[in-house]
């Protein structure tokens, strides 16, 4: 996921504790088609600052709650071409409340799933510079000689961790690693492909059952390994940085610009 646009967008549009909660889980089946369920929580005091920033911009208050029906109908056609808005249901958990929602999609690869939630009301923010998005999640899909099917996952590059002239790696700043843990403690983010079938293999260093995870962040346990700044200075090559970052709890990030899912058919 890109960090540092999230953390901008984060300190100028929900400085708040436990920001939000978005999970995305993908359900692909052996034809290319198949379900994606989301799932997003945000505070009050986050909403009602959207509303503020939203008014600010010159938008309409009403329109600025992503949690709502009409924002979860609408985000239908951002996901890609052919995917259809199925049912959604308000959630409260907490001192939060949301939305889970349930799109169908009849093929794969005409998805583009953003890293991070859809939050309306920004377009002064953009206008000044200030970009809340970056590139998004998409697919390939295929077959494998043996008959198995064969997901391809392309993801940007986290870009808390670029790559140098060289093609070294350059690690996150303190700066920003304290940015990230104090604008955005208790904000959870994740994203999940789960094939409709038996796993057979993912180049993923992140898989349980048949979920593989693309991103898994939990800003409260990764933040609270008192030599989390440490362990990521100094590092310079992609294989040390991901073996680093499979060692910090609640830290599911791929390096990878790739992912592959191979499974056999329900």
């Amino acid at each position: 996921m890109r960090i540092p646009r999230l953390a901008l967008a984060a300190l100028v549009i929900l400085p708040t504790t436990g920001c939000f909660q978005s999970s995305t889980v993908i359900r692909v089946k052996a034809d290319g088609s198949g379900t994606i369920e989301q799932r997003l929580l945000l505070t009050q005091q986050a909403l009602d600052q959207l509303r503020a920033f939203t008014i600010l911009g010159g938008g309409d208050a009403d329109n600025a709650d992503p949690t709502s029906e009409a924002q979860a109908r609408a985000l239908a056609s951002v996901i890609g071409s052919g995917v259809t808005y199925v049912s959604s249901m308000p959630i409260t958990s907490g001192r939060s409340q949301g939305r889970e929602s349930t799109y169908s999609f009849a093929d794969i690869t005409q998805l583009r799933i953003s890293e991070q939630p859809s939050v309306p009301g920004t377009e002064g923010l953009r206008a000044a510079g200030v970009n809340a998005g970056g590139s998004p999640i998409t697919f390939a899909f295929g077959r494998t000689p043996a008959g198995n099917a064969l997901l391809r996952i392309l993801v940007p590059r986290p870009a808390i961790f670029p790559t140098g002239p060289n093609g070294e790696t350059q690690p996150p700043t303190l700066e920003q690693i304290t940015m990230v843990r104090q604008m955005l403690a208790g904000a959870r983010l994740t994203v999940a492909v789960e094939p409709a079938g038996s796993l057979v293999r993912t180049s993923s260093p992140f898989s349980e059952g048949n979920r593989v995870t693309l991103i898994d962040l939990d800003i409260d346990r990764a933040s609270a390994d008192p030599d989390l700044a440490k362990k990521l200075q100094g590092l310079t090559s992609i294989d040390d940085t991901q073996a680093v970052i499979n060692s910090i709890p609640g830290l599911k990030i791929t390096l990878q610009p790739e992912i592959s899912v191979e499974f056999t058919p329900e």
